[in-house]
């Protein structure tokens, strides 16, 4: 692959080339899923949000790849493997950003709800009696339009010291403020489960919201998440929803 190699990931590799970030999909990408998120990216760069610019979709050696502005820095996870004291000011950074993307006027047509019912009926763990009461749990749950990263934690957030700039618009809907922040909040309580409790109240004091409205969306999100096929994940989020469940 021409250029230098910035970062790797499960469905898309990063290159720095002619002096742009190119976000190289992997064989097998569905063009539409690499256009949508370049659409997104652009929306959200358009409404003043601190995102990359994004200047189109091209082939790179025979694979669809994004271009966009190379921004400099390392992810907030990395800065905390670094310097762990740092915690509570990264979960503050993370909660307004994370504020100020809900607060975004950025109409999408990808609902949040039709994503997490597609995401709970494709997958196969969860019996038909389960899906079902996650069913009728997410139609009693806030519906929004608020534009919703779907994957915001501090490991999509880059940092240089003065300037933070979220990356991975990839699951960007339209939905709740509450079940973005659960998804993240869900992230923490899997892969980084000391951060968890300390995002929620940076979170919450950020915003005005009740923690226990946000993780109303928990069992459903859990269901979700299922689907994406995280064997390691598998126990605890079931575990997730065997407890919400209880009758």
């Amino acid at each position: 692959m021409a250029g230098s190699l910035m970062g790797r990931g499960a469905r898309a590799d990063v290159y720095s080339i002619d002096g742009r970030a190119c976000k190289v999909f992997h064989a097998g990408a569905r063009i539409s899923s690499v256009f949508r998120e370049a659409y997104i990216g652009a929306l959200a760069a358009e409404a003043g949000l601190p995102v990359p610019a994004v200047y189109g979709v091209a082939d790179v050696e025979g694979c669809p790849a994004i271009q966009m502005e190379s921004v400099p820095g390392k992810t907030l996870h990395e800065l905390l493997e670094q310097e762990p004291a740092r915690w509570e000011e990264a979960m503050g950074i993370l909660a307004r950003l994370q504020a100020e993307i809900h607060q975004a006027p950025v109409p999408l047509p990808f609902a949040l709800a039709d994503w997490l019912r597609g995401r709970i009926e494709g997958g196969n763990v969860l019996e038909e009696s389960q899906k079902s009461r996650l069913f009728a749990l997410l139609a009693v749950l806030p519906q929004g339009n608020a534009l919703c990263h779907g994957d915001f934690h501090g490991g999509n957030v880059l940092t240089d010291g003065a300037r933070h700039t979220v990356i991975d618009w990839a699951n960007a809907t339209a939905g709740h403020p509450d079940a973005d922040a659960c998804r993240t909040y869900m992230i923490y309580l899997l892969h980084m489960p000391l951060l968890a409790e300390g995002y929620l109240k940076a979170y919450c004091a950020q915003t005005g919201r009740q923690g226990e409205e946000i993780l109303r969306w928990l069992p459903v999100l859990a269901g979700a998440r299922l689907s994406e096929g995280f064997e390691e994940e598998q126990e605890t989020l079931m575990g997730l929803i065997k407890e919400s469940l209880k009758p």
